[in-house]
């Protein structure tokens, strides 16, 4: 990595978020090739690593493993992303185009995590569980005590929220790309 990605990727740790911002793009064209090995939801399992990333940082040793995390974040990202949609979305491994446009900026984080906040709490409790700290469902559901029709059910409804608050953010997405 050169001298100015680890400059950022410092400042990103200590909450910089332009800094990650930054990090995240010149990230972001791997991280989708990475993913379209695995899945065609590739751009849902990169952004969901660059999250999961982005609230983990601070857990990163050394700066220098960073392309490695990341590997194995976006590899866990795009495994979920084909087990939550259809078998038909499991991709054949093979080349695939870059695809250039910019990863969620900051007011797209910032509208995420205000989002998430106004989520019930214990709709943020499997988000979090799920989402970040890639829990599997019958997991969650142990942790919480609780059935795991409930658990999904507190998913499926946090995600509605979130894709109605957060309609109109990305570039190109729609409603299709929210649902799991």
């Amino acid at each position: 990595m050169d001298a100015e990605l680890i400059e950022q990727l410092e400042k990103a740790r200590q909450g910089d978020v332009q800094a990650f911002s930054y990090v995240a793009t010149a990230f972001r064209t791997q991280l989708i090739a990475w993913a379209h090995e695995l899945t065609r939801d590739a751009e849902d399992a990169a952004q969901e690593a660059l999250i999961t990333a982005y609230t983990h940082l601070g857990d990163l040793r050394e700066l220098e493993a960073l392309p490695g995390w990341l590997r194995t974040l976006t590899r866990t990202a795009a495994l979920r992303q084909g087990r939550r949609k259809r078998p038909d979305a499991i991709a054949e491994p093979e080349a695939t185009a870059a695809h250039e446009d910019p990863v969620g900026d900051a007011e797209v984080r910032q509208a995420v995590r205000g989002a998430v906040r106004e989520l019930s709490e214990a709709q943020q409790q499997v988000i979090e569980q799920y989402y970040l700290e890639g829990r599997k469902i019958g997991e969650i559901a142990r942790a919480m005590s609780l059935p795991e029709g409930t658990v999904k059910r507190r998913l499926h409804d946090a995600r509605e929220k979130l894709r109605v608050r957060l309609a109109g953010f990305g570039p190109g997405r729609n409603d299709d790309e929210w649902k799991g």
